[in-house]
């Protein structure tokens, strides 16, 4: 294979694999790409593209591509007050602004509040919890996981309570142990919320 023949082979692999990632969805992240973040990102958001996922972070290329979600990985308590109010003090918190003005969801991983739930005065957490509640009322969100349509239970005596907690969690079905015993309340509760009982060993 003379230069020319490795060179245009070369060109067009790159070209086949850009054009592939441009096929992907893609999830804009509204953050600087870093490792522990991206590790921390990419588990959350591929259940909803089992098809495959590209993160894109601040400063990269969109490729001419919408994203399907925005995702703002972490909200501190000064930044919330400051967007509940209209007002923006960074160039993340303008760039969810503009999105949320365009009438575009934008899904927060982490509210800061929360981190002291247990030690600030109730007033004040309940202040924090009323900008969430205006927060979404403009579109932004906390990322709720999507969870696998069944879950494992390896108790062997499965209760009415635990068919509703499951259920209530978002699960279609559970998989119990062949040799578990499912009370017939259990049983008319898993009717009841279209919540299937698996037996398997």
């Amino acid at each position: 294979m003379d230069m020319s023949e490795l060179v245009s082979a070369v060109v067009k692999e790159v070209l086949e694999r850009m054009e592939a990632r441009k096929a992907l969805p893609c999830v804009f992240v509204l953050a600087k790409r870093e490792p522990a973040l991206e590790e921390r990102v990419r588990p959350l958001v591929e259940p909803y593209f089992p098809e495959g996922v590209d993160l894109v972070f601040f400063g990269e290329d969109l490729a001419g591509r919408t994203p399907a979600k925005h995702i703002l990985p972490h909200l501190c308590c000064s930044s919330m007050a400051d967007l509940a109010a209209g007002r923006v003090s960074s160039r993340t918190l303008e760039t969810v602004l503009s999105l949320l003005l365009k009438g575009i969801s934008v899904e927060v991983l982490r509210f800061g509040y929360r981190d002291h739930a247990d030690t600030a005065p109730g007033a004040l957490y309940d202040l924090y919890v009323g900008y969430e509640k205006t927060l979404a009322s403009y579109g932004l969100k906390e990322f709720k996981a999507k969870l696998p349509e069944s879950i494992r239970v390896r108790e062997k005596l499965i209760t009415a309570a635990m068919v509703e907690k499951y259920g209530m969690e978002g699960y279609r079905a559970m998989v119990v142990p062949a040799d578990a015993t499912v009370t017939p309340l259990a049983a008319e509760t898993a009717d009841a919320l279209k919540v299937g009982i698996q037996k398997k060993l």
